[in-house]
């Protein structure tokens, strides 16, 4: 317990660099406070030097103190690059995602896709990018994909990519990354949405794609416009269940809201299956054609 007391004693002044408080940021007061007292040519090293001046059975090497030292840098999130001297800031790092500059490009490497939303946005918000990031649990076709995009950058011209490292590589081996390019010189506010894997119960959160396309479970199957009875065939012969959502057809296009079995007839018709999560694909349905949809048949 000694041991741990002067642990905490020589760690303490991380906690001058907690990048959500006022000074925090790279480049900030705290932030150039504690890069002073790191390269101080005198500073009080008493607690360290008897820290390995200790006896060889109770002794703490000098690679220990620097391991639990990065721990606990990497818990609070670090900025690297000349930030510290009042520059910009080229790299961050926390617990779920690394983020570096590589020819005008921020690539970000997914550590772990299961963390808070907040670790995501708060590694590009501490690089100067307004970039709201949030990793979703999404259908097997989607997993690696940005499956949205938006914000007040004109989308359509910024080229933000996605992709798995190693490229041939299973998202769900702990070996395997997903890794996303964002500009350097990215304009205004951008929020997109990478896929994840699902927990198993897990709902994805992509339910405006098709359960038909290409990996998916009903993969080249015809269901709009057929009748619920025809479909709810095809998804039985895929070891598959189904929930369903009426669709309401309202000007300008159209709503869905959540719908009992029991109160779907067999001969409503299916205007368009979504994945819902593993083993259950939702059917939006209607009782009968409706003319302002577009059914795909």
């Amino acid at each position: 317990m000694r041991d741990i007391d002067e642990i905490n004693e020589l760690l303490r002044p991380l906690a001058r660099i907690s990048p959500d408080e006022p000074g925090g940021r790279a480049g900030g007061a705290r932030a150039q406070a504690l890069f002073a007292d790191i390269i101080a040519q005198e500073r009080d090293t008493t607690t360290a030097a008897a820290l390995l001046r200790r006896p060889r059975g109770r002794r703490l090497g000098r690679r220990a103190l620097l391991g639990l030292t990065a721990s606990a840098v990497l818990a609070l999130g670090v900025v690297l690059g000349p930030s510290l001297l009042g520059g910009v800031a080229t790299s961050y790092a926390n617990s779920a995602v690394e983020i570096h500059e590589e020819a005008d490009t921020y690539v970000a490497r997914i550590k772990d896709p299961y963390a808070d939303q907040r670790e995501f946005s708060e590694a590009f918000r501490s690089l100067g990018l307004n970039v709201e990031l949030r990793v979703i649990p999404v259908s097997p076709s989607a997993v690696g994909e940005i499956v949205s995009l938006g914000g007040g950058a004109t989308p359509v011209n910024v080229p933000i990519g996605a992709r798995k490292e190693p490229a041939d590589c299973d998202l769900t081996d702990s070996g395997c990354f997903m890794v996303v390019t964002v500009p350097a010189a990215i304009k205004g506010t951008v929020h997109f949405e990478l896929g994840r894997p699902a927990k198993q119960g897990e709902s994805y959160e992509n339910n405006w794609q098709s359960a038909t396309r290409p990996g998916e479970p009903l993969a080249g199957v015809k269901v709009s416009g057929r009748t619920v009875g025809d479909v709810l065939a095809e998804v039985g012969k895929r070891g598959l269940s189904a929930e369903f959502r009426r669709v309401v057809v309202h000007e300008g296009g159209y709503t869905v809201e959540p719908l009992a079995a029991d109160q779907v007839g067999g001969d409503w018709i299916v205007f368009k299956v979504i994945p819902a999560r593993e083993g259950v694909v939702g059917l939006e349905v209607t009782a009968e054609r409706q003319t302002g949809l577009e059914y795909a048949d």
